[in-house]
């Protein structure tokens, strides 16, 4: 005969049993969750497992630090936040400058180097004592050599304007339509400072050091059957929109540009120089190309 227990003792039953038990949903083993209406893929429906008493079950201790305690009890007002937003933004910024400077220095690292090496060498041997032109030849190579820098490049009279980028790779370039090295006019040669690393040629950081050129500094243009000794008589920065660095003088002059500060086309860095040793020849007769085309180049 089935004995019936009171209701006070069905509760504190139940209440013993689920202190002491937890139940569990098997997964089926078809990777679901288990079937009432499918019990061959699923070993049961649920089942309940027993629990160890409180006493038994281990403990892990718990630490806090000097950390943790500071973020438990940091504080949250508009201040603490407006100062946290403005420390996190210093913080990239500086990782910006310093990856930024970075790749800046490593893709004007020749140029660098060279103006290193400048920097570095004995100030006796910076502007050597003139010596005596060769005697003359048939026709001199066309180059330009300017002592104080160790600067010797080739230089191209025939490239137009178009052509101007191209052959910097394989010297400097005379400015399409200004004058021949000794007429009565302005000879304008421009070069590279400085070029992307991956850039072919040699002539690359030919013009780093023109900031170093002062007045009375001395640039040679071997032309033809002479030399031509022109001395520096003013530098400047200008913008690459200013045109007027181009125009014709009445007078023998050189006039050497590229980009200025180094690595960079903002500005342009313009060295003037006047004739100081060689035979004066014609007057010059051509102009200077001033399209549109010049207020947009590199």
């Amino acid at each position: 005969m089935r004995m019936r227990r009171s209701t006070d003792e069905l509760l504190a039953l139940t209440c013993n049993f689920t202190s002491n038990f937890v139940k569990i949903n098997p997964y089926c083993r078809s990777g679901g969750m288990a079937d009432a209406h499918d019990s061959k893929s699923c070993v049961r429906k649920s089942m309940w497992v027993r629990l160890p008493p409180p006493a038994q079950m281990p403990l892990k201790p718990v630490t806090f630090n000097e950390s943790d305690l500071k973020k438990i009890f940091r504080q949250n007002t508009p201040m603490v936040r407006f100062w946290r937003a403005v420390r996190r933004v210093l913080k990239a910024t500086i990782w910006f400058v310093v990856v930024f400077g970075f790749f800046f220095a490593a893709m004007n690292a020749p140029a660098y180097w060279q103006r290193a090496s400048y920097a570095s060498r004995d100030s006796s041997t910076v502007q050597p004592p003139p010596t005596p032109p060769p005697a003359p030849v048939v026709n001199y190579d066309p180059e330009i050599i300017i002592a104080k820098t160790g600067t010797r490049a080739p230089v191209i009279y025939d490239a137009r304007f178009d052509e101007i980028i191209e052959r910097l790779r394989v010297g400097v370039v005379r400015y399409e339509g200004t004058a021949d090295p000794g007429q009565v006019g302005n000879v304008v040669i421009v070069g590279h400072s400085s070029d992307f690393p991956w850039s072919t040629g040699q002539y690359k950081t030919i013009f780093a050091l023109l900031d170093k050129l002062v007045i009375g500094d001395e640039i040679v243009l071997p032309f033809g059957q002479n030399r031509y000794t022109y001395k520096v008589r003013e530098t400047k920065i200008v913008k690459p929109t200013d045109l007027t660095v181009l125009a014709r003088t009445a007078t023998p002059t050189l006039t050497l540009i590229s980009c200025y500060p180094l690595g960079t086309a903002l500005n342009r860095i313009i060295i003037i120089a006047s004739l100081a040793d060689g035979p004066i020849g014609p007057v010059q007769t051509t102009e200077p190309f001033l399209g549109e085309k010049l207020t947009t180049a590199r």
